[in-house]
């Protein structure tokens, strides 16, 4: 029987008979992209955060590039759209989140654009792992259409609709059939990384240029013991429940021990100069979750919220040789940006649709590119556009920015009448060029 390596060399190759994997150009840089599931920046010790050790995210900020003003959007599933087509939610058409089954006619249509799509077009082997939430896989899966050559993902409905665990004994996916025995007691985030690490393996084995994309659902609740936890029994009650805040550590040093062993494979396969590895997230923390930032302030989850607090998340950029270690960039950056990104750096073709993201390669390279002046956010019909002291929403309503530990600005038109008027005048400006 062959092993399961062999099995995804063959699988990984298959798709790219076409490409004489000996032959791969060498400018084909690898792309390792990892996304984090509510994981806010007060929760990387790299972000000033004081709650959790992160010490293989410290690494790649100090081998990397650490950006401050990274923006999603409030909740996943729009979050998730935006960074794979390079659109907003109100064109791509994915505004709210998938949690429900009576939402299974709402996805991501296979006709928006897709980063994995043109890196296919380009040669790339691709593969996605963990957590899709651009459709409910049970009714529509639409994974392969946007690129994808495989994939592993937990699937949120089962096939009569009743809603599924991720972590112990998860219910997922392999490349089109349900796996149970391969999963039978066991950690969903364990089953993935060994899938994710072998796919890369495999490419690395074919000279195979790839996109590995780990799409964790860690640490979103349900927060339960990790294998590393000393009380292993606890489970959240039903699939509903939030479990124990105490396991959200455990959970968060779990997936930095698991970017420890990507990291620590693209260093023994000799390709780590040869990888970019970026690492982001969805949204920001759970609500229900409060952690320390710098010396000694509180700052509580706000996911689901169009402030700071739900929507400002992490962005650390590794690349050995390229970019330059141990910088910080403070230019504004959504996440539409991913999709122009990827391909300026891979050699990628823009896909042939309108877009609203903006490259930030020339950053990563050392050059000044041409920054952003605002982001967009969205939460179903609600939306803001914002620069670094104001943000405006659909409603007329101007705020300021205020930092992660302070109350949400309210409305207040007589604070600096002046500056209000000059940023609503900028900002509405971008309103209406969007809504184009």
């Amino acid at each position: 029987m062959k092993t399961s390596l062999q099995l995804l060399t063959a699988l990984v190759l298959t798709p790219l008979a076409a490409l004489h994997a000996a032959d791969a150009p060498p400018d084909k840089p690898n792309v390792l992209l990892i996304l984090a599931d509510d994981l806010g920046v007060e929760c990387l010790s790299s972000y000033g955060g004081t709650s959790h050790p992160t010490p293989s995210l410290d690494r790649l900020a100090k081998e990397g590039m650490r950006f401050t003003h990274c923006f999603a959007n409030p909740l996943c599933s729009p979050s998730r759209g935006q960074l794979l087509t390079g659109r907003y939610p109100f064109l791509n058409g994915l505004k709210v989140v998938l949690a429900n089954k009576s939402q299974e006619d709402i996805y991501l249509r296979p006709d928006q654009p897709s980063f994995a799509r043109q890196l296919k077009q380009h040669g790339y082997a691709t593969q996605i792992v963990g957590k899709w939430h651009l459709s409910l896989e049970h009714k529509h899966n639409t994974i392969r259409d946007f690129g994808f050559d495989h994939y592993q993902t937990w699937t949120i409905f089962d096939d009569q609709g009743r809603k599924t665990t991720r972590y112990w004994s998860p219910y997922q996916m392999r490349d089109g059939r349900i796996i149970a025995a391969e999963v039978n007691d066991r950690y969903g985030p364990d089953v993935d990384l060994e899938f994710h690490l072998d796919f890369i393996r495999a490419c690395a084995k074919g000279r195979t240029p790839f996109l590995a994309f780990y799409s964790t659902y860690l640490p979103h609740y349900p927060w339960e013991p990790t294998p590393h936890s000393k009380e292993k029994s606890y489970r959240a009650p039903n699939a509903a429940h939030k479990g124990d805040a105490k396991y959200f550590p455990e959970m968060v040093a779990y997936l930095d021990r698991q970017i420890g062993s990507m990291l620590q494979l693209l260093d023994e396969l000799g390709i780590a100069s040869h990888t970019i590895v970026l690492f982001l997230a969805d949204n920001g923390t759970d609500s229900g979750l409060q952690n320390m930032w710098g010396d000694g302030k509180a700052i509580a989850g706000g996911k689901g919220t169009m402030t700071d607090r739900g929507t400002r998340v992490p962005l650390l950029v590794r690349w050995p040789g390229r970019i330059q270690a141990g910088r910080t960039c403070d230019d504004l950056v959504d996440l539409s940006d991913f999709l122009p990104t990827l391909c300026e750096l891979t050699g990628a073709k823009l896909p042939d649709a309108r877009i609203h993201g903006q490259s930030f390669a020339p950053q990563l390279l050392g050059k000044p590119g041409q920054p952003r002046e605002w982001v967009h956010i969205q939460n179903a019909n609600d939306r803001q556009v914002r620069n670094r002291d104001y943000m405006l929403n659909n409603k007329g309503q101007l705020r300021r920015v205020v930092q992660l530990w302070e109350a949400p600005a309210q409305p207040d038109a007589n604070r600096e009448p002046e500056k209000e008027a000059a940023a609503r005048t900028k900002l509405q400006a971008v309103f209406d060029e969007l809504d184009r």
